[in-house]
């Protein structure tokens, strides 16, 4: 039976039907593509969202557990860093989020993982930046790309013990991050006191800025 005429089959038994009935029938048997469609629009929602009043972004960062100590982080220190490894800034920024929470008292981790999931997957983060826990948690989900290829050996052999590795379901080796310690500019920002790791979102629309600023941080570190 071609798909025209199973629906024109399933019109006709909806006629018969009384009103819950057709919402049972409906729910029975075009159950996926009805949950398909939800998820599409909340991830269309999700970027339509994220995007309006950003203005000209340079890079989408993306902070988890941040240090709450109630004083507003300099955010322009990071448009410096990216600016003084070559970036032609002009009126762009780095888009930064830092008021995702997760692993902490548990309150909003189904919010929150939701809310990654949907900025790693449409490609809407760039840079990330979390404790190590966290890290883990999306590194073992390939979610970062590998520096060792997209960084200069000579520059990582100078951090060799800041370089955060971890394999893969097949057994591949990746540098999918970069420990950073106080004093690094994302401490003086004030986003954080403790150490944290820094990596580059596979997927991002702006990769190649995430793994300038990376490099930049290496480089001056």
């Amino acid at each position: 039976m071609t798909w025209r005429n199973s629906l024109r089959q399933d019109r006709e038994t909806l006629k018969r039907l009384e009103p819950k009935a057709r919402i049972q029938f409906i729910w029975d048997y075009y159950r996926l593509p009805i949950i398909a469609a939800a998820v599409g629009l909340a991830l269309l929602i999700t970027a339509v969202g994220l995007n309006l009043g950003r203005g000209e972004v340079a890079m989408y960062a993306v902070f988890v557990n941040t240090d709450q100590t109630g004083l507003e982080p300099d955010a322009a220190l990071l448009d410096a860093v990216l600016e003084e490894a070559g970036t032609d800034m002009g009126k762009k920024h780095i888009d930064i989020t830092a008021n995702l929470y997760l692993g902490q008292d548990g309150t909003y981790d189904g919010e929150t993982i939701m809310v990654l999931a949907a900025l790693f997957g449409i490609s809407d983060l760039d840079l990330f930046a979390a404790d190590e826990a966290v890290f883990r948690r999306y590194a073992d989900q390939n979610a970062f790309a590998d520096l060792s290829k997209l960084i200069e050996p000579e520059l990582l052999g100078e951090h060799e013990r800041d370089l955060y590795y971890y394999d893969t379901e097949d057994g591949q080796r990746v540098l999918g991050g970069i420990v950073l310690h106080p004093g690094s500019v994302l401490h003086r920002a004030g986003y954080y006191h403790a150490d944290v790791v820094i990596g580059a979102a596979i997927n991002g629309e702006n990769l190649d800025e995430a793994v300038r600023f990376i490099r930049a941080l290496l480089a001056t570190g």
